[in-house]
């Protein structure tokens, strides 16, 4: 089937959006049938795809390679209009870059073991399914969209905690991370992007607005993480003070010194 041209856009079969895209004209198929692939161009009984599409299908690869699942890209596509441009959708590439999810990690069942310790058994680690977004093969190999944090979960449970407990916390970490994550977004669309869609989202104001986003995410890791030590402090003390007594503040002291020790 030919290509065919409409005024200074060329316009292409899926098979030729599928090479030039380097995906096979199954997976355009399955993105178009998500909605992550708008509508054909249709001339009579053909559907034909422009600039348009491709720029939509790189985006989803580039995507992809950042750590993104698709339903994660799904959401983001929602609300970008069929017809965005390279130029569009690299500005909201530009957007999200600071926060690109880390890249998924494939295990097998050894790995797992052996990141786990002597001790772990494939069952005792269920409880760690969901927490890092796990998937699994038929083959038994467990595919995590959050390797970190599994690897922190590892460290923990290889010094001794328990994998329930350690599931439990993280937990807790994952959701308080969401919510100040939401906060912080909330702060962004509120202070700035509001403004910005009011004002008819001007060309010239798309590299401020990407520059202050940017801006957000040393600082937002910088305030969560000053909080998280000084309540990790507090916590600590205060359990010690009830482990120890009297006795807590000298305790608290040496380690301290002990601490500071090691690092010099």
């Amino acid at each position: 089937m030919a290509d065919v041209k409409s005024g200074s856009n060329d316009l292409m079969t899926i098979d030729a959006l599928a090479l030039a895209s380097g995906m096979t004209v199954r997976t355009l198929r399955s993105h178009a049938s998500r909605g992550l692939l708008p509508s054909p161009i249709m001339q009579g009984r053909v559907g034909y795809y422009n600039g348009s599409h491709l720029a939509r299908l790189t985006f989803i690869k580039e995507m992809q390679s950042a750590g993104f699942s698709l339903s994660s890209i799904e959401q983001i596509l929602a609300g970008v209009p069929d017809d965005a441009g390279e130029a569009m959708l690299h500005i909201i590439r530009g957007l999200l870059a600071p926060w690109d999810a880390e890249p998924t990690t494939t295990y097998t069942p050894e790995q797992i073991l052996s990141l786990f310790g002597a001790s772990a058994t494939l069952e005792s680690l269920t409880e760690f399914g969901d927490l890092v977004g796990a998937e699994f093969d038929p083959d038994g190999n467990v595919t995590v969209t959050a390797p970190g944090l599994l690897t922190a979960a590892a460290e923990a449970v290889k010094v001794g905690l328990t994998p329930q407990g350690v599931a439990a916390a993280g937990e807790v970490v994952v959701n308080s991370a969401r919510e100040v994550a939401a906060c912080f977004v909330q702060l962004f669309r509120d202070s700035v992007w509001s403004q910005f869609v009011e004002a008819g989202m001007p060309e010239e104001d798309w590299n401020r607005i990407t520059g202050i986003h940017a801006r957000l995410q040393p600082l937002a890791v910088q305030a969560f993480l000053s909080a998280f030590q000084g309540a990790m402090t507090q916590e600590v003390s205060s359990a010690l003070s009830e482990e120890l007594g009297s006795g807590a503040h000298d305790v608290v002291q040496r380690l301290m010194r002990a601490d500071l020790g090691a690092r010099n």
